[in-house]
């Protein structure tokens, strides 16, 4: 009888074990279920915000809109979450919540779990592009985003506010050329000293109207990919004689409307916009309307 008494005994206790063991390995395995939805939740609302940030700081409902799209295609529900732009349009703040179902823990009384992620994206001036910058360079002056202005090579009219040319990986007319058609496939930080190019460059006129005419769009309708945007340095000075060196102290973004050899010069009708990249940023430079985008949590 005593041998009988001391199975069963083990039985029972063989039994709590096993349901312990079980309990403990359905919690964690929920707990990693847990984690991994969290991190693609994260991930959604990091990916949304980013896209989102392209956006600002000129269009908010679309910027919302993008939001809200990213998340749905990273399987989140945007009804689940809170998406707000701050008052200055600089920033997009997104948060959440989602429900996760348990696979192994309702066999212990957990059915499911929530869990929460919240990230933001800023939008600030660039500190530094690589690729796309154009060989001109404009001295820094008050403009206003949007407005058509006329911007030229060469000094006729006063250095404010007239592009000069500059030498960017190399000199003369081919670099230029291809540094006008395309841009500038090297890095440019601001601090750095840019070479100025001698010559008008007018030669080129032509090609670059022909160029930027074959896209077909208008300043209030223009893709993101527009060959019609250029990026250009902003430097605090432009008067230098021949080829000299400029210190760059921003960059600019400006829609090109329409290009005109005039009076010996390259003649470039358009407008400064505000416009986000993918590039570093610097809080601490001053707003010449070319922001990148970070996460900021």
């Amino acid at each position: 009888m005593k041998k009988q008494a001391n199975k069963g005994n083990a039985s029972i206790v063989l039994c709590i074990l096993i349901t312990a063991i079980f309990g403990f390995t359905a919690f964690a395995l929920d707990i990693g279920l847990v984690y991994t939805e969290k991190v693609k939740l994260s991930n959604a609302m990091d990916s949304a915000a980013l896209a989102a940030a392209l956006e600002l700081p000129n269009n908010e409902t679309k910027a919302v809109a993008v939001a809200q799209d990213y998340l749905r295609k990273n399987g989140v529900d945007p009804n689940n979450t809170a998406i707000g732009i701050a008052s200055d349009k600089k920033s997009i703040q997104i948060a959440g919540t989602v429900n996760v179902k348990h696979l192994f823990a309702p066999i212990i009384g957990i059915e499911s779990s929530n869990v929460s992620a919240g990230n933001s994206a800023i939008i600030g001036p660039v500190k530094s592009v690589k690729g796309g910058i154009r060989p001109f360079a404009v001295q820094k002056f008050n403009y206003s985003y949007g407005d058509l202005v006329t911007l030229k090579t060469g000094a006729g009219d006063g250095y404010s506010g007239n592009y000069g040319t500059v030498a960017l990986g190399g000199t003369g007319n081919n670099v230029f050329r291809n540094n006008a058609l395309y841009g500038y496939n090297g890095t440019i930080t601001v601090g750095d000293y840019i070479d100025t190019e001698t010559g008008d460059m007018a030669g080129t006129a032509n090609e670059i109207k022909n160029y930027v005419n074959s896209e077909n769009s208008t300043f209030n309708n223009f893709p993101r990919n527009s060959i019609r945007i250029w990026t250009i340095p902003i430097v605090n000075n432009f008067m230098v004689n021949g080829r000299d060196q400029i210190q760059v102290s921003g960059f600019a973004e400006f829609y090109v409307e329409d290009v005109n050899k005039k009076s010996g010069n390259i003649e470039i009708r358009g407008r400064f916009i505000q416009y986000v990249i993918n590039a570093p940023i610097d809080t601490s430079l001053s707003d010449t309307g070319l922001y990148g985008a970070k996460l900021s949590k």
